[in-house]
């Protein structure tokens, strides 16, 4: 059946050189349309509820509602883990689902389990809202910045950019930070109403009859018109307003005597600024189906036209995804290229020129049908199914090498080309096929990787899968109608005499000596693989060059957005007068919002960031250099000044934060250098502590942080151990019992000054603005006490005299796992000196004697990841070994061949250890993926020189036949490193997170193909000495 399908297409060349071009076509148009990006993108299995309770403190929030909501939630299946983080006046659920949990009827049930515990909440507490979280795909940032116009102004110009934005196709949301809401501020000056003998609550409950806005009816007379009735809707403006007369308790008066009133923005939850000049940023997403390259520069087109309309207002781009796509694209597009040709001229020098030009079409026809792949699959083309490709550059060439080469085989012989491309491939269709498999059944396993970072790197085994599957496709349709047009008797292929006589020389010695050798082998081989486990460090992901680099800041908690911002603008003022030692292209401040050193995000008045955009990195290597700029299809040169990778600029500037001493002039609790992460992990060390007894907790935190920060390597340590806001609870003593008072009337009293209330709506020229109002002296602690509170003798009384004052000091925020309140410490560490695992043994002790004293532990960050990835690699390696071993019972039938087989896979983990300590590098999850791809990989090889060793009856048969299989050997392994070499020596960018991967294949084959070449005849021979009468 095989051969009469071989034989229609070798025979009907036009049909198959039509469909050859066709397929060229279809993928080449293909590619344009698929969207690029730097990382796929993939689903969240999370469900999200944020509630908000202004003025509530964490316990009161955690009590009255977190609680009641948790214990609802723990009743919905499908629900794996849940964690709370409660903080003043707010908190969020996250819901992590079990797989294959349809998140859409999660949420309804989330929806449903609030709704039936609502009447046990508080009556104005807003509903807690429930979301299905999604991943959103930053595509960049515009600040609106000026040194003349007003905040107001800047407001307005970011709101005319993202109407402009917002117009566009795909693009998913635009948002304003440093924006916010009009309303009408009513400041009601308290002594004031004291002197008119007025009541507090009566002015406010006399103010909200200021506006109506809703519509009162409509008249509708039979023989006349039709008539909208509604209200004035209030005053116009503040001055307007001011002028409303009032009628409180029987007397008449202006709302100017007793109030002032102005239209103002809010205050702000975050202030930015850029170059250190006052801004608002503009932060714009993309949907899945935008393509971020046309999106960047319709968007850039927007603001170019926008800077040349303003003359005081200016436009910056920066965080630019679109051209760290490019870079990233850039680098990886030109190292497949690269490897393209390299191998090309390494066929044409070891084969010949027209063998190589039939293996060669076979790369690209391989790549185009792949890309037809991720287009009707809804992939886009990113950095990981790049480095996929690149990955497979070597491999896929190997069923090329092969098949043409024993059709060169049969055409030497003196076969004429179509029938010895029809033969040729038939002999090869069974190993080659077999081959393909065992390549991606180590592959394929991959895909059991579960979590956020297993949704990443499952593009990685899919693009080799669906390569290695085009490979086989082009080498048995395509390849033989090629190699019949082009291979011919008198194009000899390069001699390799030379190199058959010194690897004859050596299988002779070591089949003279093959029991020493082998008994040598079996001792030695193992015993290195144990010395180089145990030596070897473990990382979760190297680190790589990033383009931007994050400072992180958190004040005294009493600090207001103002006062930060200060702080922060003074430290960016520094930076900016050193943006050329730092090599810094924008530096830009947020106050109001940060994420700490351990990936936390945290939104306080007190905390900032500052976010520094590093200069594009000048060429580091000989690749970078001239290969990239050459090979590139978006290349730049422009602005690639850097001269220092952004791991030395983060210590420089650590260096520099410490010598100008902010921590100690600006009080500061926290200044760190974060430095961008691969995958879920944000901290490398996060360690929870859980008890009832808080006091336990922190004597131990405090150990377990003094322990780590004396630790050569650690870079940061911090805790979740915060205190915020102080709370002071108001207790009414006896004397304001004795007078009627009680805390419900004290509380309802207050809550009208205190938490700025909105009492009401009011239309102005424009918008629908809030009415709000609080005391003139609302944050005065003195003001507070001497309150007065009328009482209904018409007498007023102090607070001060009526409650008792009691301050307590509360946590700035509470996390809480599954129900349970957990403290964490938090820790990142410099790799090359530290790993986490080394820094957890070094506080083993400690945390030991904490769980002597009941005090539960909890592991997550690297240490978490790396049990989960255990798991994962167990079940994915037996997987990958079984179906390995099943295709092998299948092509041998033989017991005896699958095991010699196989036992090449564990033998070959010397070389990824060799490769791993001769670049320098920890064993990291890149690297175990590259082990699990490799036990494929490897035996390839070994198939074709099993399948001829068998045909030798006796030793002078193994002689012969190994040494026939020398040449592709040698080819389809040296083809392959050549295509991971690019990757493995040059690195750029984040593309320096595959190379372990990379080093564990292409040292791993290395030394896979001495395995193939001596020991596996050796072993051949030893097991088979009867058949060969020896």
């Amino acid at each position: 059946m095989f051969e009469k399908l071989l034989r229609f297409f070798v025979e009907n060349s036009r049909l198959n050189y039509f469909l050859f071009i066709l397929i060229f076509l279809t993928g080449a148009v293909l590619y344009t349309k698929t969207p690029k990006e730097i990382f796929p993108s993939f689903e969240l299995d999370m469900v999200s509820v944020n509630g908000h309770y202004a003025g509530a403190s964490i316990d009161m929030l955690n009590k009255m509602a977190v609680k009641e909501i948790e214990q609802e939630l723990k009743n919905i299946d499908g629900i794996d883990k849940m964690a709370t983080i409660i903080s003043a006046g707010k908190f969020n659920i996250i819901l992590e689902l079990e797989k294959r949990v349809d998140k859409y009827n999660t949420a309804e049930k989330v929806k449903n389990a609030i709704a039936l515990i609502k009447q046990y909440l508080p009556g104005d507490m807003d509903e807690p809202v429930v979301n299905v979280l999604e991943v959103k795909r930053d595509l960049m940032r515009v600040a609106v910045s000026s040194q003349k116009a007003s905040h107001a102004a800047l407001i307005e110009a970011a709101n005319r950019l993202k109407d402009r934005v917002s117009a566009l196709k795909n693009i998913s949301e635009v948002t304003i930070y440093g924006d916010s809401d009009k309303y009408y501020d009513i400041h009601l000056d308290t002594q004031k109403i004291r002197a008119y003998g007025l009541d507090e609550s009566a002015v406010v409950a006399t103010l909200t009859g200021l506006s109506y806005i809703f519509p009162v009816g409509m008249i509708e007379e039979s023989d006349a018109k039709h008539f909208y009735l509604s209200t004035y809707n209030g005053p116009k403006d503040a001055q307007k307003m001011l002028q409303s007369q009032l009628t409180i308790a029987g007397r008449t008066l202006y709302l100017k005597d007793i109030a002032t009133v102005s239209k103002r923005y809010e205050d702000s939850a975050t202030i930015y600024s850029i170059d250190t000049q006052h801004a608002v940023d503009v932060s714009i997403k993309q949907s899945d189906k935008g393509n971020a390259l046309k999106l960047a520069e319709e968007i850039k087109k927007i603001v170019s036209a926008l800077n040349q309309n303003n003359e005081q207002i200016h436009y910056t781009i920066h965080n630019d995804r679109s051209e760290k796509i490019k870079d990233r694209l850039n680098i990886v597009i030109s190292n497949i290229l690269l490897g393209l040709i390299l191998i090309s001229l390494l066929v044409a020098l070891l084969i010949n020129k027209r063998m190589s030009l039939v293996i060669t079409l076979g790369i690209p026809t391989s790549f185009v049908m792949g890309v037809i792949y991720l287009y009707l699959a809804g992939y886009t083309i990113n950095m990981i199914s790049l480095v996929g490709v690149l990955i497979a550059l070597g491999i896929i060439v190997d069923d090329a090498i092969v098949v043409s080469e024993n059709i060169q085989q049969h055409i030497e012989e003196g076969m004429e080309p179509k029938e010895a491309a029809i033969q040729g491939a038939k002999e090869m269709f069974k190993p080659v096929t077999i081959a393909s498999l065992t390549t991606l059944f180590a592959f394929i396993p991959a895909l059991m990787m579960s979590g956020n970072m297993g949704e990443v790197i499952k593009l990685i085994p899919i693009a080799v899968s669906v390569l290695v599957l085009a490979s086989l496709i082009e080498s048995f349709l395509f390849l033989p109608i090629h190699a019949a047009h082009l291979l011919n008797k008198e194009q000899k292929t390069t001699s390799w005499e030379g190199a058959n006589r010194i690897y004859s020389r050596l299988i002779h010695k070591l089949m003279y000596y093959r029991k020493s050798f082998l008994t040598l082998f079996l001792i030695l081989v193992p015993l290195l693989i144990i010395v180089g486990i145990k030596s070897s460090k473990f990382q979760m992901f190297p680190k790589f060059d990033a383009s931007t680099i994050r400072i992180t800041l958190k004040a005294n908690a009493n600090s207001t957005t103002e006062e930060t911002i200060h702080y922060l603008k003074a430290i960016e003022k520094d930076l900016y007068a050193h943006k050329d030692e730092f090599y810094i292209d924008h530096v830009g401040s947020v106050a109001g919002w940060r994420r700490d050193s351990a990936g936390n995000s945290e939104t306080y008045p007190y905390v900032g960031n500052i976010d520094i955009e590093l200069q594009k990195l000048k060429a580091q290597n000989f690749v970078d250099r001239f290969i990239t700029p050459t090979l590139s299809f978006y290349y730049d040169s422009e602005g690639r000044t850097r001269e220092e990778k952004s791991s030395v600029i983060s210590e420089k500037l650590r260096a520099f934060l410490k010598e100008q001493d902010y921590k100690e002039r600006f009080g500061l609790s926290d200044l760190a250098i974060v430095e961008r992460k691969v995958g879920p992990i944000k901290s490398d060390l996060k360690i929870g502590l859980v008890s009832d007894d808080s006091q336990k907790i922190m004597t131990y935190a405090q150990k377990i942080e003094q322990k780590l920060s004396s630790l050569k390597g650690i870079v940061s340590v911090n805790d979740a151990m915060h205190y915020g806001v102080d709370e002071i609870k108001l207790k009414v003593n006896s004397y304001g019992e004795s007078l009627g008072l009680n805390e419900k009337k004290l509380g309802a009293l207050l809550s009208n000054f205190y938490l700025e209330k909105r009492i009401g709506f009011a239309f102005d020229s424009d918008d629908l603005l809030e009415l709000k109002v609080r005391s003139s002296q609302k944050d005065s602690l003195d003001a507070l006490k001497r309150f007065q509170i009328r009482l209904g003798d018409g007498s007023s009384v102090s607070l001060e005299d009526v409650a008792d004052f009691h301050i307590i000091r509360s946590f700035e925020k509470v996390i809480k796992d599954n129900g349970l309140t957990n403290f964490y410490i938090y820790a990142n560490v410099n790799s090359k000196v530290l790993t986490a695992t080394e820094a957890i043994n070094a506080i083993d002790p400690i945390l030991k004697k904490a769980q002597k004293e009941g005090i539960k532990i909890i592991f997550k960050g690297e240490e978490e990841k790396k049990k989960e990835l255990k798991h994962d690699m167990m079940l994915a390696s037996g997987m990958a070994l079984l179906l390995i071993m099943l295709s092998l019972l299948y092509l041998f039938n033989s017991f005896r061949e699958t095991f010699m087989m196989m036992s090449v896979i564990p033998f070959a983990f010397l070389g990824v250890l060799i490769g791993h300590f001769v670049m320098g590098l920890n064993l990291s999850m890149p690297s175990i993926i590259g082990m699990l791809g490799l036990s494929g990989v490897v035996i390839n090889d070994g198939i074709i020189m099993l399948m001829n060793l068998k045909k030798a009856k006796d030793l002078e048969g193994i002689y012969y036949y190994a040494s026939k299989r020398f040449r592709p050997i040698i080819l389809t392994s040296v083809t392959t490193l050549i295509g991971l070499s690019s990757l493995v020596f040059f690195p750029t960018g984040q593309a320096a997170i595959f190379q372990p991967m990379a080093i564990a294949l292409a040292f791993g084959l290395a030394w896979g193909t001495v395995l193939n070449l001596l020991y596996l005849p050796a072993l051949y021979t030893i097991l088979n000495q009867k058949r060969l009468g020896l």
